[in-house]
């Protein structure tokens, strides 16, 4: 029985199915199936029972991964005391909303290959209309999400529905206006929305939605938009194009080479609730390990340190 077998056991129980599971796991569904059904036979136990609500858990499956986490903790303990030389494979999946996922991968890339070399992280960039949605179906494990700090909506009311639901404030925000370096209104510091309605407004598809209180009700005052499917993207057309502007929050741009440049300018924008609260979400029930505890603390840690305003 080797050790990311068991590893691969406790994701088919946290996901409760074995093809969300090996998507997570980048192996085959029928490969997974083999372990699983080896590690039964090894232990003369049935481990999991197919369900018409999933791949759960029998009452020795239960004992059995509860076991299993407990050794893969004591095997952590003696990886990080040992050395970093293990070939071990780990994998930590973490979401992040479409604003922040620039800023925040590009410091946890920097130094988690450094830290932790041995622990894969992958990144996905969680839609607004998804963010909700991948802890339950186990897309990742954490989530760093955003809301209107005004208006509260999503991840609260699912936290109200399941108790088990974390979630956790890590900085509050605020939606800024974008402009090129050579629009007209550059030289501002600060605008009100009025004056922008006659801009051509750019969005990114996934945040802010304009469903979401009170930016939907601003996107819907401008005569002429575009929506854009990266942020990245949005940034560049709006540096080409003086008469475009964009409504983001600050984070976005978040030592950005565009806006530290000067090519990209921001602008307080004042006639509606500009607040955004950043907060990390994760699944209390499912046991985080105590690689995903580190990928939180270091998390914290980049947010403690962030420069008010930037």
């Amino acid at each position: 029985m080797r050790i990311d077998h068991l590893q691969f056991l406790i994701e088919v129980a946290r996901c409760k199915s074995i093809s969300t599971a090996a998507r997570k796991l980048y192996i085959s569904q029928t490969g997974l199936s083999a372990i699983i059904n080896s590690i039964e036979a090894e232990l003369n136990i049935q481990i999991f029972r197919r369900t018409n609500k999933g791949t759960l858990l029998t009452p020795d499956g239960e004992q059995a991964v509860r076991l299993m986490k407990e050794i893969l903790a004591r095997n952590d303990e003696l990886h990080y005391l040992c050395s970093d030389n293990s070939q071990q494979r780990q994998i930590i999946n973490l979401g992040i909303f479409p604003s922040g996922t620039y800023a925040l991968s590009r410091h946890l890339v920097k130094i988690w290959s450094r830290k932790h070399r041995n622990i894969h992280l992958h990144i996905y960039e969680i839609g607004y209309e998804d963010m909700h949605s991948c802890l339950n179906d186990r897309t990742a494990s954490i989530v760093i999400g955003a809301e209107s700090a005004d208006f509260p909506n999503q991840f609260h009311a699912l936290a109200a529905r399941n108790g088990n639901i974390c979630i956790e404030p890590l900085y509050t925000d605020r939606f800024c206006a974008m402009v090129s370096g050579h629009s007209e209104f550059a030289g501002r510091e600060t605008i009100h929305i009025d004056d922008l309605l006659h801009k051509h407004l750019l969005v990114h598809h996934n945040y802010p939605n304009p469903q979401d209180k009170p930016i939907g009700s601003i996107i819907h005052k401008f005569k002429l938009f575009t929506v854009l499917s990266n942020m990245e993207v949005a940034k560049q057309v709006l540096v080409d194009d003086p008469d475009k502007v964009m409504i983001a929050p600050l984070f976005a741009v978040y030592q950005d080479p565009l806006a530290v440049s000067g090519k990209l300018k921001l602008l307080e924008v004042t006639g509606f609730h500009t607040a955004l609260s950043v907060f990390m979400v994760y699944d209390s029930s499912s046991g985080l390990s105590i690689q995903e505890n580190l990928l939180m603390q270091e998390i914290r840690d980049f947010f403690s340190g962030l420069a008010r305003p930037f």
